[in-house]
């Protein structure tokens, strides 16, 4: 039985959805991050035909943290009203990539639940 090799596999799972060993959720920044909800994960997929920016806040003045390209998927955590983009003023807050999107540009299957 590998178990130093499961439980580092355990671990690495663990950093990568944001918990610690201990199963406490870790900081995430000073900008209005959501809390986790348990329905389970939600995974949108980029449906923009260029990179789709990822931004501080929901709008699109703030800050660009990162950009996706189309088709990726990412957890999407939770939804909540920002600036208006293509005539829908929801954002979504993507848990790997750490920010907000346009939900004009990320197909999520309507199950996202409000921030």
């Amino acid at each position: 039985m590998h178990t130093g090799r499961t439980r580092r596999a355990l671990a690495a799972g663990l950093l990568a959805c944001g918990l610690s060993a201990g199963g406490v959720a870790m900081a995430v920044t000073a900008t209005a991050a959501p809390a986790h909800h348990d329905d389970g994960p939600v995974w949108g997929t980029v449906t923009s035909r260029i990179e789709l920016n990822v931004r501080e806040d929901p709008t699109l003045r703030a800050d660009v943290v990162t950009s996706l390209s189309p088709g990726d998927q990412d957890r999407v955590e939770c939804k909540t009203r920002g600036a208006d983009v293509n005539g829908t003023s929801w954002w979504y807050w993507l848990g790997h990539a750490r920010g907000w999107v346009s939900a004009s540009y990320v197909d999520a299957q309507g199950r996202v639940p409000d921030c």
